[in-house]
């Protein structure tokens, strides 16, 4: 009896010792939390700029685009002749697009695309120099929805700037609204309907744990909104993010946020990445900080943001790269331990210019969502898998990709900041 209790102890001693060593050499690896930078104000640099019409435009929209009701200029050529300011030449050898709103309080109907004449009351007005698109403006979404077709639909944020000549919204960023236009095509989630995974306790459980705490679920529509605010300051430098990871997943299969899921998942193009929107993260201006910068912008960049107010819902925005191999186009983002192995999420040539509805926010995903999951999820990705069981670096696209010197991780490509005070 005395023999197996020592066996025990020494077993349990050992283990002991395992996992304190294994903390000691983890955290020789993990630098110090870093103090946050001072906050500033910032100046507007890098904002998209609004343009100002030339007065040659100003005329050429009083003379030329006469509507009887409010309208939204639509038309991307004109728009793009509008941006350069070549009024005096506006080559025009279309009818004009133009979109209107559908009120169904007012039993508003303007549903007719190129006819003769529409009656106004007592007046009349002839509509066969346009081509005329229907839009709704629902109050309990952020977007515009506008029919193209029977079965296609376009949607586009509504707060996008504008001003009104002639009872006409012209867009006035308008590379930016061009941009919202064309990345605007609507993709349907799935919304499954799901069996939710169990969490097993054992003592595997409670010692993951101990050495891993696990972080809070985070409430679903406050985190959705938490994700639509920080799509708009990315939308003033002109950066577009797509749904990726879990918040991807759970928009998909789910046409929600995973209800046990810890952080928001968003990426972006390496290219389409304004350094200037880091900057304004560090500022009075946002309704950001920073919590965590992982990786270099060259390589393995992240960012982790939670918002001054509210739930500290952790929003990790990844960069999206590109690499040529055999011709091919590959897309990648990455992920690093504490140890600085870094891994390569992979993907196909990859898509995201389509949008979607999460909770009645607009958000951006590839236009192929089934085909991106599976790469990463498997097969059994309409299959639920707790949060807490989750292994980011064991998933199907993963791969590793070399080390930063522990030199790197301590000095530029590990910052994890305290965040404690955000005036």
């Amino acid at each position: 009896m005395l023999h197996s209790f020592r066996r025990v102890f020494v077993y349990f001693g050992l283990c002991f010792l395992l996992i304190l060593s294994f903390v000691s050499w983890k955290n020789s690896w993990t630098p110090e939390l870093k103090q946050l930078r001072p906050l500033t104000y910032y100046s507007g640099n890098g904002f998209v700029r609004t343009m100002i019409l030339s007065d040659n435009c100003e005329k050429w929209i009083q003379n030329s685009i006469r509507l009887p009701i409010p309208a939204l200029l639509v038309d991307q050529n004109i728009l793009q002749q509008l941006q350069l300011n070549i009024c005096n030449e506006m080559k025009l050898n279309h009818k004009i697009k133009v979109s209107t709103c559908v009120i169904k309080d007012y039993k508003v109907l303007l549903v007719q695309v190129a006819v003769d004449a529409v009656n106004f009351g007592s007046a009349k007005f002839d509509f066969e120099n346009f081509e005329l698109l229907r839009f709704y403006n629902h109050t309990d979404k952020d977007y515009l929805v506008f029919e193209v077709s029977s079965q296609n639909k376009i949607i586009i944020p509504k707060n996008f700037s504008y001003k009104i000549s002639n009872n006409l919204k012209v867009p006035t960023q308008i590379s930016l609204f061009l941009d919202l236009w064309n990345r605007g095509n609507f993709v349907n989630c799935r919304n499954m309907t799901m069996r939710r995974d169990s969490i097993k306790k054992g003592i595997y459980t409670m010692l993951r744990n101990v050495l891993l705490p696990p972080r809070k679920p985070i409430p679903a529509l406050e985190s959705v909104r938490t994700l639509a605010q920080l799509r708009d300051e990315m939308l003033k430098f002109g950066i577009f993010p797509f749904l990726n990871g879990g918040t991807f997943l759970g928009w998909y299969r789910e046409c929600s946020v995973i209800p046990h899921t810890t952080d928001m998942d968003i990426a972006v193009f390496a290219e389409n990445w304004n350094l200037q929107f880091s900057e304004f993260m560090w500022t009075h201006n946002s309704s950001f900080t920073v919590k965590r910068q992982l990786g270099l912008v060259n390589d393995s960049y992240e960012l982790t943001l939670v918002p001054k107010t509210g739930f500290e819902t952790p929003v990790d925005v990844f960069l999206m790269y590109k690499e040529i191999e055999n011709g091919k186009e590959n897309r990648w983002v990455g992920g690093l331990t504490t140890t600085g192995l870094k891994y390569k999420y992979m993907y196909p040539e990859y898509d995201p210019w389509c949008a979607a509805d999460l909770m009645g926010h607009l958000f951006w995903v590839s236009c192929t969502p089934e085909d991106k999951i599976q790469k990463e999820y498997g097969n059994t990705w309409y299959l639920d898998e707790n949060s807490s069981k989750y292994i980011w670096n064991a998933a199907q696209n993963a791969v590793e990709n070399g080390r930063f010197s522990r030199e790197q991780m301590k000095t530029e490509t590990y910052n994890e900041y305290k965040i404690n005070d955000f005036s």
